[in-house]
């Protein structure tokens, strides 16, 4: 599998921001093209698969944006300013967490959002569970069905196999500051510590010695493929199918990464959005 980078109009807009933390974020109106959503969007937080479409939805500091199966970035998604720290997707359902925007419900919560959930791509959503109480970065699926998520204020990893509804401890903690389950549903986890594997839910975690030390890492929807940006900068895939395989490099550091099940790949980097497709 060969991956050859390709520039569009979402990348060219894109790449023209300045991708600071969110303390630089600025409230953001709706914009309807590529032009305009570029210099609203300040940071991404995460990249996925969009369960209503073809193509992907960045959890941003302004809310959720698309970007259609070309990489081309286009405007945001209803009209939610939050600031979508986690976003994962499950059976069609998306569950985000961060921190409300100036127009965001009341009812959502605050200054933590907890657990929201949207059912129709991210159009609308609803507070879950957590709310005004928990933050969660680090948010992944399983092919399965659950869910995966670290809070910020604290080490216990949880999961919730009811879309959110309802969490359980794992029984492992982990500083990890990224998850993916692949194909065998094992959970991977990004930590300061190098790449590290869970083949029991999650309940415990050790190294994975043949892993690249990655610190962005995503599943495809499919779970068949893993794309990993290690502390080199350098983009990793991996599958059923063989060992971990160099897929390219990213510029400066990597905020978002995500794989299709047909290996393109979407990242956010200092170049801004860029589209990775796959050829065999």
């Amino acid at each position: 599998m060969r991956f050859s980078l390709r520039v569009t109009t979402g990348v060219i807009a894109l790449a023209l921001l300045t991708l600071t933390g969110c303390s630089a974020a600025k409230t953001a109106s709706a914009p309807t093209d590529s032009a305009e959503a570029a210099t609203a969007i300040s940071h991404v937080h995460a990249i996925v698969a969009d369960p209503a479409g073809e193509g992907f939805l960045l959890g941003t500091h302004e809310g959720i944006y698309a970007v259609d199966a070309t990489g081309a970035l286009g405007g945001r998604v209803g009209s939610a300013d939050f600031d979508a720290m986690g976003l994962t997707a499950t059976d069609g359902t998306l569950l985000a967490s961060g921190h409300p925007g100036a127009n965001t419900p009341a009812e959502w919560g605050a200054p933590h959002l907890g657990i929201i959930r949207s059912k129709d791509g991210a159009a609308s959503w609803e507070p879950v569970t957590f709310t005004g109480q928990k933050d969660f970065h680090a948010m992944t699926s399983g092919p399965g069905g659950t869910v995966f998520a670290l809070a910020t204020d604290s080490p216990e990893l949880l999961s919730s196999t009811d879309n959110g509804d309802s969490w359980s401890s794992t029984g492992a903690t982990t500083d990890a500051v990224a998850f993916a389950v692949d194909w065998e549903g094992r959970v991977i986890a990004a930590t300061p510590e190098g790449t590290q594997l869970s083949t029991d839910g999650g309940a415990s975690f050790s190294p994975w010695a043949d892993a690249p030390a990655v610190y962005r890492v995503a599943a495809s929807p499919d779970h068949e493929l893993v794309v990993g940006v290690d502390t080199d900068n350098t983009i990793w895939v991996t599958s059923a199918a063989g060992a971990w395989t160099e897929a390219g490099a990213v510029q400066g550091s990597a905020q978002a990464v995500a794989i299709t099940n047909t290996g393109d790949i979407v990242l956010v980097d200092e170049r801004g959005l860029s589209y990775l497709p796959a050829s065999n």
